[in-house]
């Protein structure tokens, strides 16, 4: 492929090397210094489910895009010109203009932090100036060359490789090679001694300046679209000032992405593309598929299939995350937002039992959400959950707790009822304990108002890690599973609760942080339209079906250049879903 200079080679130039830079990214990591930092690129993510609702036994097409930009800021590179000194570059002035072009080259490149070297060839070559920073001493030696004699392309490609491997400081490399004729006097082949260069990491651009080249010249380059055919010499100016700015930009170079597919989703297999790197299914039933991406990402994105293998509003991914490295080697990552799906089969509705576990421990007394004292909030919250599902086919169960736990309205399809209870949870107690709550749940499914074929669900708000007893709870949980097919949800508030047991006993996609101050009443409003995806998870006769505008279809992600929490908005409220 021949790269005619012109318009969109600057922009082919930016995508191929940040494609190449990507295999010397290793050695900018072992620099102290550098290892502690993080990249300034930021890279926006999107995750998207199509269609949204389907029936179940059909499948959906998951897609991951990524938009990423960096700072306008210079990465230093180590750059060897290679420049033909045979007879022929006298004729149409190709020598004046490759000179000229040279120069450009040097007032383009920032020589505080890049080093540029020169090799002049005929039948032999020469090291006219080491890799330096010297930039009048490399401009007396560009005015040194004169013409004269046959072409050996591949010693002068040997001597910059050479340079550049002793001269290595762990930067990206780079050697650009400009001739008008053909190898006349080899060694090797052109592409035999690039490819020894292109072993050690370096990025070859090579150029056809004005006249019959060698036929090795385009498979020589690291990407045929960093071979340019120059008929007019002239443009060659045009052409080094282009490469010097892109050669120094920053950009994401590196890609780690993994997505992990819950176990009620079916992966089809060969249905990715690109192909993943590694597809692996976990004992607990999940699917992790790994991407390993050097440079762009795919400008259509990573997509795969999935078969929903259970009715309901489900989550089509766990956790999708994304790890990268910028050309300096500095990390960076981002998540993805969870997109889900409705899945319909001709069903009945199915009564639901909802139980509303509330920690009434002092801290959460004393907080602040959604800009209103937190039992308040709190009231809304469950407000939200009571308008989505369809009370007298469904009942709901307040029960808060802390170092006690009491049941405030048993299983009931009174809305007045369950408010009140709600009004009715004391904040008072200092501890958190979470597995008494399961026991009262339990009690509850024990009692006359328990129905067979009912969905349970309970929903748990806290804040606290003073769980006397974090196994017990967790083994109640289960427990309540496996006897009653209970799912659980929970809305983890503040920095101090179990988030990792909390997760752990959340169903995919039913595990919400906020800080305190943040806004619980989406969270509850999330749940609502998870519930009744639940009571009516088909389009049943005379069912209705969850109205859209409370069910967010996927979360928005917050862009990321570094370590810390991502919260995921809605509105001016923040919150974060997993």
């Amino acid at each position: 492929m021949r790269t005619r200079l012109g318009l969109g080679a600057r922009t082919t130039v930016t995508l191929m090397l940040a494609f190449l830079l990507s295999a010397v990214v290793g050695g900018l990591g072992s620099l102290p210094a550098e290892a502690q930092a993080r990249s300034n690129c930021v890279a926006q993510p999107d995750k998207v489910a199509a269609p949204s609702e389907i029936e179940l036994g059909e499948t959906v097409q998951v897609t991951l895009t990524l938009t990423d930009s960096c700072p306008q800021e210079v990465s230093p590179v180590d750059v060897m010109l290679v420049i033909d000194g045979s007879e022929s570059m006298l004729d149409d002035q190709k020598i004046v203009n490759a000179k000229a072009a040279a120069k450009a080259f040097l007032d383009a490149m920032d020589l505080g932090q890049s080093r540029v070297g020169l090799v002049v060839f005929n039948e032999v070559a020469g090291l006219y100036s080491g890799l330096t920073q010297d930039e009048a001493y490399i401009r007396t030696r560009i005015d040194t060359i004169t013409p004269s004699g046959r072409t050996n392309i591949s010693a002068a490609i040997d001597l910059a490789a050479q340079e550049l491997r002793q001269q290595d400081r762990g930067l990206a490399r780079a050697m650009i090679v400009l001739t008008d004729g053909i190898n006349t006097v080899p060694t090797d082949p052109v592409p035999v001694a690039a490819q020894r260069a292109k072993d050690e990491g370096v990025i070859l651009v090579t150029i056809c300046a004005g006249g019959q080249c060698d036929p090795g010249l385009p498979s020589a380059a690291s990407s045929p679209d960093l071979f340019f055919d120059v008929p007019d010499a002239s443009q060659l100016t045009e052409l080094y000032r282009s490469l010097a700015g892109e050669l120094q930009a920053n950009a994401i170079v590196e890609w780690t992405i993994r997505d992990v597919v819950p176990a009620n989703m079916k992966y089809i297999d060969g249905s990715a593309v690109p192909t993943p790197d590694d597809v692996s299914r976990e004992p607990n039933g999940e699917t992790v598929l790994t991407w390993r991406l050097s440079g762009v990402f795919p400008p259509a994105g990573l997509s795969y299939r999935l078969e929903p293998l259970e009715t309901g509003l489900h989550p089509t991914n766990v956790v999708a995350t994304g790890d990268f490295k910028d050309r300096r080697g500095l990390p960076g990552d981002v998540r993805f937002p969870v997109p889900r799906v409705l899945v319909r089969s001709e069903c009945p509705p199915k009564p639901l039992e909802i139980f509303v576990l509330i920690d009434d421990s002092n801290c959460l007394a004393g907080a602040t959400l959604n800009e209103m004292d937190s039992k308040s909030a709190i009231r809304k919250g469950v407000e939200k959950v009571l308008d989505q599902i369809a009370l007298g086919k469904d009942t709901v169960a307040v029960i808060g707790y802390g170092d006690t736990a009491e049941i405030f309205t048993p299983l009931s399809s009174d809305r007045d009822e369950i408010l009140a209870g709600v009004d009715r949870v004391t904040m008072r107690d200092g501890s958190a304990r979470l597995d008494l709550a399961y026991l009262k749940v339990a009690e509850e499914l024990k009692s006359v108002r328990h129905r067979e074929g009912v969905q349970v669900l309970t929903h748990n708000i806290t804040d606290g890690p003073m769980m006397q007893a974090p196994e017990l709870a967790r083994a109640r949980a289960t427990a309540l599973k496996s006897a009653y097919g209970a799912r659980h949800y929970h809305i983890a508030v503040g920095t101090i609760a179990q988030y990792a047991l909390l997760r752990q006993i959340a169903e995919p996609g039913g595990f919400w942080t906020i800080p305190f101050g943040g806004d619980v009443i989406t969270p509850y409003t999330e749940f609502g339209a998870i519930s009744a995806a639940f009571g009516f998870p088909a389009a049943c006769p005379g069912g209705p079906t969850p109205n859209p505008t409370s069910r967010p279809t996927r979360d928005l992600p917050t862009p990321t250049s570094g370590p810390g929490r991502q919260f995921f908005g809605f509105l001016p409220r923040l919150f974060r879903r997993e």
